[in-house]
């Protein structure tokens, strides 16, 4: 895995040494090599962290043979043999890398290449042919990829950070206001906006090109298109198991490809231990990780990891988490953290990549198994709405159900939109009128706060409601929360992550199952817990769903409380309505409210806000 940056200037010359500190912030994400390129007024960097080819041979920015394109790639392709094969043309080779592939097949395809590749990646093309810069991400977003153009200056870079290192450019941007609002009803920002109003996120399955000569962005597409898969509903139970268990097991297979130890993190629940089980039997015996909670056994989930782990005679390493560090810990991804993002499990797992950081440079993660195979709640909630829609006087149970109820939340979003309660219900997300209180204003509308879901919802074409909630996450939730979360964390440690279930030919094959088959019986992620359950304990696949856990109830009023609340209130309000920040802030101290997202929310948006503007 590595980190990627490019900048062109319209009329003047790159200055070597800004470039160089620019590129300098993406050291953790490249610790092992750094390769520049200059022409004039065009400048493209890598940073490298080595896993195929540790050789020089691999190292970036990579040219063809006649010195025409070159590349800056951040990912791995898991079937660039195949793709390699299929090249029509004599190449001279001078590695075994991934990147020299892209860089031939692009020669000889264009832009079409990206639509031929299986993996996760972030890249940038520069065609002195054509004076042109084509970008591309992968299928579900896993690698980032932030791109900033004004009338002088195009830049991109695999983290906003990098971009920002650039006074010049930083002095042009400004916090983005609808940005903001976002982030309090999602708990991230989805793409394609930013932090930042003229900084922008690729979308996931999309490339596009910057054209120098006309200085402007062109031909922007989306090369692949979940929401054209089709229903299939001649398959019965037992061959959806069989397909399903061989592709997954196929796509675990193909993550193993490294030149560098490979590792686990198991967590105990269904998706990571499942992905162990296949491991075991393909004869990879390989370390696992996981992280306990000694003091709070209500998050801790460790004693089911050791179960799987044992079970299969596999090294266990248990990291336990020093709650008298916590602060140090939370501070330091923040400080990474290029945007708010309100998942407290950042910190967690942040602990857990910097402890396997010694033993390990690539690690597989469960992460996508719930989005792909239906593992939260409220894809069963959305089917029960809209098949209970019309009975419009069900929001008023709002009023008679406690704030601490699970099911408060659940009336409060009845009478809204599909596209606003996907994001709303289950997330720890602000209602409409708790963001209205909290900004002391109202100058926004639901259809722009939500216009990507909006978006999202319309493109589906499938009838089947599951399908479309879990379709909804895979292009929002996933590429924005989840799969960010999971990519800092770990290259924070200069450790790639992997997602078996987010391979490619495997989600094309879950779509095509209809969503009865992913919470059926009153389970979610039936499929998986039924295979899961012929290698392990039915009391550990079965059991209540709890995910990655963090006592942040607790330490709000203890080990955190000074934290928290030198970073809630801010001087002259600055940013929300210090009053309702206070309401909110009381009523969880004294466990009238369990408020606890909403203040992460509040709290590591002024952390950001403090710290990078």
């Amino acid at each position: 895995m590595c980190g990627i940056l490019g900048i062109v200037y319209r009329n003047s010359k790159v200055d070597a040494g800004q470039f160089s500190q620019m590129l300098d912030t993406l050291q953790s994400r490249g610790p092992d090599q750094k390769g520049v390129f200059f022409r004039e007024n065009i400048a493209l960097g890598h940073r490298r962290l080595s896993i195929i080819d540790l050789s020089e041979n691999g190292r970036q920015p990579l040219f063809n043979e006649d010195g025409t394109i070159c590349i800056v790639f951040n990912g791995e392709i898991y079937n660039y043999k195949d793709v390699k094969g299929r090249l029509k043309h004599e190449h001279k080779w001078i590695s075994k890398t991934d990147t020299e592939v892209l860089v031939h097949g692009y020669e000889e395809i264009k832009q079409d290449i990206i639509s031929e590749l299986e993996g996760m990646f972030a890249l940038a093309v520069y065609d002195s042919n054509t004076n042109t810069i084509t970008m591309a991400r992968d299928h579900f977003g896993k690698k980032p990829l932030y791109y900033y153009l004004d009338n002088e200056c195009f830049c991109f870079a695999s983290e906003l950070k990098a971009i920002t290192k650039n006074a010049a450019v930083k002095s042009y941007l400004q916090v983005d206001r609808l940005s903001m609002i976002k982030y309090l009803f999602y708990g991230y920002i989805p793409s394609p906006h930013s932090a930042f109003d003229k900084i922008k996120k690729l979308e996931p399955a999309t490339t596009v090109q910057f054209d120098i000569a006309n200085w402007e962005i062109v031909n922007k597409k989306r090369y692949w298109k979940l929401e054209d898969i089709r229903l299939d509903y001649s398959a019965k139970e037992a061959e959806i198991l069989e397909v399903a268990e061989d592709l997954i097991i196929k796509a675990v297979k193909k993550r193993l490809m490294s030149d560098v130890p490979v590792g686990v993190f198991l967590s105990g629940g269904v998706d990571s231990s499942l992905i162990t089980v296949y491991l075991s039997l393909l004869g990879q015996h390989l370390e696992v990780f996981n992280v306990r909670y000694k003091d709070y056994p209500e998050v801790d989930e460790s004693v089911y990891a050791e179960k799987v782990s044992k079970m299969f005679d596999l090294k266990y390493n248990l990291c336990d988490f020093n709650i008298n560090a916590i602060r140090e810990s939370y501070i330091d991804i923040l400080n990474y953290l290029d945007e708010p993002i309100a998942d407290i499990a950042i910190v967690p797992l942040y602990y857990l990549a910097k402890f396997a950081k010694d033993r390990i440079k690539v690690v597989l993660s469960g992460d996508g198994g719930d989005e792909i195979f239906g593992g939260y709640s409220k894809y069963i909630v959305q089917s029960y709405i809209e098949k209970l829609r019309f009975l419009s006087f069900m929001s008023g149970f709002r009023r008679v159900v406690s704030k601490n109820s699970a099911y408060y939340k659940l009336f409060s979003c009845f009478g809204s939109s599909f596209a606003e309660r996907q994001f709303i219900f289950g997330s720890g997300s602000f209602l409409n009128d708790e963001v209205g209180k909290l900004l002391k204003v109202d100058d926004y509308t639901m259809d722009s706060v939500f216009e990507e879901s909006i978006d999202y919802e319309m493109l589906f074409k499938q009838r089947d409601i599951i399908n479309k909630s879990l379709y909804m996450d895979c292009k929002i939730q996933l590429p924005d929360w989840y799969l960010v979360k999971g990519d800092r964390t770990t290259m924070a440690n200069s450790i790639e992550m992997r997602n078996p279930f987010l391979d490619k030919t495997l989600v094309e094959y879950a779509f095509s199952i209809p969503g009865k088959w992913k919470t059926r019986l009153g389970h979610s992620k039936y499929i998986l817990k039924k295979l899961a359950a012929k290698y392990v304990d039915r009391k550990i696949i079965y059991r209540k769903k709890s995910g990655f856990g963090f006592p942040l109830n607790n330490l709000l009023k203890t080990t955190l409380k000074d934290l928290y609340k030198e970073y809630l209130f801010l001087p002259d309000d600055r940013n929300f309505n210090g009053k309702y920040v206070r309401q909110l802030y009381n009523q969880h101290v004294s466990g009238e409210v369990n408020n606890e997202y909403k203040l992460l929310r509040i709290f590591n948006y002024n952390y950001w806000s403090a710290h990078n503007t």
